[in-house]
């Protein structure tokens, strides 16, 4: 299925492994120009190597608004445009509003919530000035209905629901989608590291139990699978599609109380 995106330039943060990664291997399927960031070098140079020699790869953290400037000045300068800004990055501390201090709640207001805001504020006026652009915004089943020990986590990306419906409305003139993918539990590195906590015996089989009481199709999802809708989303096939929020999480999420 062609999704008329050849040639299209995106740029796609938290990119090095699990959702990220796979977003970028269906965007360069689609014959999209792609530019990932990751803090850890090692990993995202194994995802450069792994992705082929067309992709930019860029050491970012996107806590520091210098290095989210270093990204878009590099993409700009090896591309010259920008079509496509995939806010992927993020993360999560396991834990309860008094166990968790102003600086954890700073890192992670400024991991998965500012984040989002700076690359928006950045890709816009390349968006609105050639009159196409595609925002698409990584949230969570849990920024709808709140998970347990996971406080910060369920606060940002909620918060990041709003910003996009909110920012879909803003720049829908000047022919920018903006929408809001939000996955359920997602067989990546961060869940099996949080099943080790929480199971340290038994990872494979929490994270089993888990799937099985909680999600209704009984698994969990894959990251192909997100990056699937994606690459749909940011396509002329999608181009109806904004401030839409969109669940994808084996039916989770309509059973959760």
């Amino acid at each position: 299925m062609d999704f008329g995106l050849q040639d299209r330039v995106a740029i796609i943060t938290g990119a090095s492994y699990g959702i990220g990664r796979a977003i970028a291997e269906s965007f360069i399927q689609e014959g999209v120009k792609v530019a990932l960031c990751a803090r850890n070098r090692e990993q995202l140079d194994q995802a450069a190597r792994e992705l082929g020699s067309e992709v930019l790869a860029i050491q970012a953290d996107m806590t520091q608004l210098a290095d989210i400037e270093k990204l878009f000045a590099a993409t700009a300068e090896r591309f010259g445009r920008l079509d496509i800004l995939v806010n992927n990055a993020g993360g999560t501390h396991l834990s309860q509003l008094l166990d968790l201090p102003d600086e954890a709640w700073q890192e992670n207001i400024d991991a998965n919530l500012f984040s989002v805001l700076r690359c928006s504020r950045l890709a816009l006026p390349r968006m609105r000035e050639q009159r196409w652009g595609r925002i698409i915004n990584i949230s969570s089943i849990f920024g709808k209905q709140p998970g347990g020990g996971m406080i910060d986590y369920n606060a940002t990306k909620a918060a990041v629901i709003s910003l996009t419906k909110t920012l879909a409305d803003e720049v829908a003139k000047d022919n920018v989608l903006v929408n809001v993918v939000c996955p359920g539990p997602v067989r990546t590195p961060l869940w099996e590291n949080a099943a080790k906590i929480i199971n340290p015996k038994d990872p494979d089989g929490m994270i089993e139990g888990f799937a099985q009481a909680n999600i209704p199709l009984g698994r969990f999802g894959r990251p192909e699978e997100i990056a699937n809708l994606v690459t749909f989303l940011v396509s002329e096939r999608a181009s109806f599609i904004t401030g839409a929020a969109y669940d994808i999480d084996g039916g989770m999420v309509k059973y959760m109380v």
